[in-house]
């Protein structure tokens, strides 16, 4: 059994997501935040707005006019898309690593997380837009246990799928059975440590549904599905799909058909080949 204070000190490896990342959320919640609050926060961090001008002036977002401020970047991206911007460069390390005891090869586990981040984001657009910050950032950051996990996942992985196989579980009540805890609850635990809001910390931990309450909270939900899509459609890996339990229940809470799904997704299969490139540049 693994301890969740041994993982916690663990997780200090993993380099935590900026302060001014956490201000930038919190200012992306106020529809009337001044363009230069924003500026401001940014223009003193060379790294990030070095990343977020290399990003803006991209063949992804095609502007003719060359964007060569910050203050450019908000105007022409839009508050959101920045603070989803700057979140992405500022993960990008730590998600592109190869997590070989989950039978992940080097960025696929930033590939799928980036693309459940957009899809989740795009059925906020459907049911609840103000909310959609924290649905990115949950579903862009719901793995984030995984990369502590992984070196003990090396060592287990023939209990684990045995787990899986033998007794027809998923991976998270797997990581239970054979540790005592799953990547999902310490995701929970490592965003607190980041002094993540709660509703951000709750929505990684519960984004399995493992102990889903009726109805599940909104974002939660939210991320469950878009994560959901990602294994039905083969984004995930073999090991991350699960047996979607919750699906047609959380298509109800969240008044979503199967068509406005398979809207969602071929939406973002048009894109790919260009967001895959822009995960490039980061």
């Amino acid at each position: 059994m693994l301890s969740l204070a041994q993982l916690i000190k663990e997780s200090e490896r993993i380099e935590p997501v900026p302060q001014v990342v956490h201000q930038l959320m919190d200012l992306a919640e106020d529809p009337e935040v001044p363009i230069a609050e924003i500026t401001d926060l940014i223009l003193y961090e060379p790294v990030i707005t070095a990343n977020l001008l290399k990003v803006a002036n991209s063949a992804a977002f095609g502007f003719k006019k060359k964007v060569d401020s910050v203050h450019d970047a908000v105007v022409m991206l839009g508050l959101k898309r920045v603070v989803e911007m700057v979140l992405l460069a500022s993960v990008t390390t730590t998600l592109r690593a190869h997590q070989s005891g989950y039978g992940l090869s080097r960025g696929q586990l930033w590939k799928q997380s980036v693309a459940c981040a957009l899809i989740a984001s795009a059925v906020a657009d459907r049911f609840d837009a103000s909310i959609k910050h924290i649905v990115f950032t949950a579903a862009l950051l719901k793995d984030i246990g995984v990369i502590v996990m992984d070196r003990h996942m090396r060592s287990a992985t023939v209990d684990i799928k045995q787990a899986m196989e033998v007794a027809n579980l998923d991976l998270v009540a797997a990581e239970r059975k054979v540790f005592g805890i799953d990547h999902a609850f310490l995701g929970g635990q490592i965003a607190r440590n980041w002094h993540f809001s709660d509703t951000l910390a709750t929505t990684i931990q519960g984004h399995h549904l493992t102990d889903a309450s009726d109805p599940v909270e909104t974002a939660t939900a939210m991320v469950y599905l878009a994560d959901s899509m990602c294994s039905l459609t083969g984004i995930n890996a073999a090991m991350f799909c699960g047996q979607y339990t919750h699906y047609d229940r959380i298509l109800m809470q969240l008044c979503l058909t199967e068509t406005a799904v398979n809207q969602i997704m071929s939406n973002f299969y048009s894109q790919k080949d260009s967001i895959y490139g822009l995960l490039a540049i980061l």
